[in-house]
């Protein structure tokens, strides 16, 4: 037996299965394996799992309710305490196993020639390391949205009311709303087929009961979505959806073009599949999502919109070779090709970018000022060891505008930043066991408390740090009464 013999008997499945497995191995080199650039919410998951892991109290209780991906992250937690690299490592893996089950789908209502094509671009697509790399809710959202249309399928296969595959659909109707806005595209699907094609009128009831329950008893328990960001530009959402994430924020020229561009062939792919958009559950609740999407118009709904374009994009491309077939290769098939070289080039120069980033070390604005915390967290630490004075140092307690960030990157006592008080006297008074405070007096809601901490004066606060993305003070004379005449 040869050796092309013996490949062509390999089933094209394994074949998959390396691909995704080489594109995993590969991967694992992209990633930052430090403790910065990463998502709010996920550090909270993590913090509040490593602490249940280690059962060692902590603040983060303090820090408010986590989302659901909390649940994703307790298995990890376990095994390897303190690790967020481990995490990043089950996020690909998900990522993976979600990809794959976009394949499956799309080979079964278009073809297999669309599915990878699709498949393939969208998981070298810079977006989906960059949400990997920071554990992003985005990219939390295409596993719950291939899962919960698996499961549907197969609660529809097999209906048992009040089965498992009941409660599995509540429970990831659950965790896609816990994690985004968008993720409320899941139960909207799900309500809307069970409304136009139930099975019996027992079964329709409880469905209506069951996600109207969980979906309004997710929000009430998280108080909404505490870290989203509304009303972005979403030209420059849809440029990192291509391109990558710019290391100054701005929106060039080129990005403009390349925003403007997706956003066009958003348009077009809505207008040619608007009927296969709605009939099928996945592209049902990716077009729901991508609605729901334009009110944050973040990275999350980046993420959507490359899937709707990709999915439902390239079989239009195909459509389109088989309408002019010729007799050439270049003829069927040139443009595809083209599109394929053109957007996995673009790809992979942006995941090469985002490579030579971490090997940098570069560091966003608000990172940069935890990193200078970092540093007086160590010099703290060197002067505790060495027992330099004979006495016992005052202990580092930081209050942050990004708590679990900051508690992940220095390991200190952190706490969310003090609501502003009524005048600077009652402000010092509320921050009188706070050794640091680490905000942005910039931000809208932080206008008061920046007022009160300006009046203070050297001799109760300084200045350590000032960055544009916030700014580093510590207080003197932690723990001593605050006395707000003695500062000035």
């Amino acid at each position: 037996m040869n050796i092309n013999t013996f490949l062509s008997r390999i089933p094209l499945r394994y074949w998959g299965y390396l691909s995704l497995s080489l594109w995993g191995g590969v991967i694992l080199f992209l990633l930052r394996p430090d403790l910065y650039n990463l998502d709010e919410g996920a550090a909270k998951s993590l913090l509040l799992v490593w602490s249940i892991a280690d059962e060692v109290a902590a603040s983060v209780v303090t820090f408010g309710a986590p989302d659901l991906r909390a649940l994703l992250f307790l298995p990890v937690a376990f095994l390897w305490t303190g690790n967020v690299f481990a995490a990043k490592i089950f996020t690909a893996f998900l990522v993976a196993s979600s990809i794959w089950l976009l394949y499956l789908w799309n080979r079964h209502n278009v073809n297999a020639e669309s599915a990878l094509v699709a498949s393939g671009l969208l998981i070298v697509s810079p977006l989906i390391l960059e949400q990997i790399d920071t554990l992003s809710p985005g990219i939390y959202l295409l596993p719950a949205f291939t899962l919960g249309a698996w499961l549907n399928a197969e609660y529809r296969a097999n209906p048992r009311p009040g089965g498992g595959w009941y409660f599995s659909q509540l429970l990831v109707s659950a965790f896609s709303v816990s994690l985004h806005p968008i993720g409320l595209a899941y139960p909207l699907a799900l309500l809307w087929s069970w409304y136009k094609d139930p099975l019996d009128q027992k079964q329709q009831k409880y469905f209506f009961i069951g996600i109207s329950f969980i979906v309004l008893f997710t929000l009430l328990m998280l108080r909404g979505w505490s870290y989203v960001e509304w009303f972005q530009n979403p030209i420059k959402s849809l440029a990192i959806a291509i391109l990558g994430s710019s290391l100054s924020g701005e929106i060039s020229a080129v990005r403009w073009i390349v925003g403007g561009s997706m956003l066009v062939g958003l348009a077009i792919v809505m207008l040619k599949q608007y009927r296969n958009l709605w009939s099928d559950f996945t592209g049902r609740t990716l077009l729901i999502g991508m609605t729901l999407g334009v009110a944050t118009s973040d990275s999350a709904w980046g993420i959507i919109v490359l899937c709707l374009i990709l999915f439902f994009g390239v079989p239009l491309l195909l459509q389109l070779h088989h309408d002019r077939a010729g007799n050439g290769f270049f003829q069927q098939r040139g443009l595809m090709m083209l599109f394929i070289i053109i957007l996995s080039s673009v790809f992979m120069r942006a995941d090469k970018s985002h490579y030579e980033t971490r090997q940098s070390g570069f560091l966003s604005e608000e990172d940069q000022l935890i990193h200078f915390l970092v540093e007086e967290a160590d010099n703290a630490r060197k002067i505790a060891e060495e027992g330099k004075g004979g006495r016992n140092p005052v202990p580092l307690r930081v209050a942050s505008q990004w708590p679990s960030r900051t508690m992940i990157a220095c390991k200190c006592d952190t706490l969310p930043l003090p609501p502003a008080a009524k005048d600077p006297q009652a402000q010092l008074a509320m921050l009188h066991s706070i050794s640091h405070l680490l905000f942005n007096p910039r931000h809208a809601n932080n206008a008061a408390l920046a007022r009160n901490l300006s009046t203070l004066g050297g001799g109760v606060v300084e200045t350590i740090a000032l960055q544009p993305g916030g700014v580093l003070l510590h207080f003197k004379n932690v723990n001593a009464p605050a006395n707000l005449k003695n500062g000035k």
